[in-house]
């Protein structure tokens, strides 16, 4: 298996064929690079545990990071997580979009990769490049943002990131700079929905 491979896509109508390559690699135990409409993010299946540990590696994380959930609709992270009646509402209203919203985890969210955790961030993006690559795959996928330990910022630049991931099982889909505005994060866990990060999404709940 190649060790590292760049495809370029259009951002808006992706090459079909790129994308199951993506898919693809992701199953063969790769991590992938992929742009949302916010920042690129590393994304990996929750199976893959030694890309896991190479992301881990490459960006100085520990093993208490908290990764992201990334699905494709709400049955995806119904797998994971519980759904009351008003989260449904504000879910179905909000996403896909630049948010990620808290959620209790239920019985089903690995242990081996959350640990004790009662609850997770879900992120739904409104890119097509990262919607069609996760319906491809197939299954929600881990997420983080695409930051390298020695500098301040998000990487947003392809060419810029390509140097830092090349000896490593990636794939980097490349639809050129990403965005450094993060996601707006809000936890609904209680009653009230609570704003723990503002970032590209506008909260109006």
């Amino acid at each position: 298996m190649r060790i590292f491979e760049r495809l370029r896509l259009h951002p808006e109508r992706p090459q079909i064929r790129q994308i199951k390559r993506a898919a693809q690699r992701l199953h063969d135990g790769c991590f992938a690079v992929v742009p949302t409409e916010t920042t690129y993010a590393i994304m990996v299946l929750p199976s893959a545990i030694e890309a896991q540990a190479s992301i881990r590696q490459l960006r100085s994380l520990d093993d208490k990071h908290l990764w992201s959930l990334v699905v494709s609709d709400l049955s995806q992270a119904a797998q994971f997580v519980s759904i009351d009646n008003p989260a449904y509402r504000i879910l179905k209203h909000y996403l896909p979009g630049p948010y990620t919203f808290i959620l209790p985890a239920n019985s089903k969210l690995p242990k081996r990769i959350f640990g004790k955790r009662k609850d997770v961030g879900i992120r739904m993006p409104d890119h097509a490049v990262c919607q069609m690559l996760i319906q491809e795959v197939g299954e929600p996928l881990l997420a983080t943002s695409m930051q390298f330990p020695d500098e301040d910022f998000i990487a947003t630049d392809p060419d810029a990131i390509e140097p830092r991931i090349k000896h490593l099982q990636a794939v980097l889909l490349d639809t050129g700079w990403g965005d450094m505005t993060p996601t707006t994060v809000v936890d609904l866990c209680d009653d009230v929905p609570q704003v723990l990060r503002q970032g590209l999404g506008e909260w109006a709940a």
